[in-house]
């Protein structure tokens, strides 16, 4: 997940740049990028706000699934499909894959953390690195 800074832009991300520290490929020469956080396998908003995610795939179809939100939408290789919704309850949800996409299908998940507001804005402002 890839989270705009306290200046509001996002940096540059390239697929050259990609590898294990990088897994967005996230340019560090690019001033915007400073202040940019990124996260694996966790997702945090805000409660009552609108949340747009993009998503992307690399290599094969997966599916992001959060049955709670009662939402599915697939990632597809070469596409940057946008999902949007407003989450409407506090708390930890489990994100699924849930597009049998290979051998590592079972180990595709993480947490989605819906905050009060306050709560979402001291996380973000703990993540940016100094």
């Amino acid at each position: 997940m890839h989270y705009a800074g306290p200046d509001g832009k996002f940096g540059r991300t390239m697929p050259s740049l990609m590898n294990m520290n990088n897994p967005i490929g996230l340019d560090a020469t690019d001033p915007a990028a400073a202040d940019d956080v990124v996260t694996q396998n966790e997702i945090h908003a805000p409660l009552g706000k609108p949340v747009l995610v993009y998503l992307t795939s690399k290599d094969v179809i997966h599916s992001f699934f959060i049955p709670e939100f009662r939402m599915k939408t697939d990632a597809v290789p070469g596409l940057r499909v946008p999902l949007w919704f407003e989450p409407t309850k506090a708390g930890q949800y489990e994100i699924g894959c849930a597009q049998l996409c290979g051998i590592a299908h079972y180990a595709m998940r993480g947490d989605f953390f819906v905050l009060e507001p306050k709560a979402y804005d001291a996380w973000l402002k703990a993540q940016v690195k100094s």
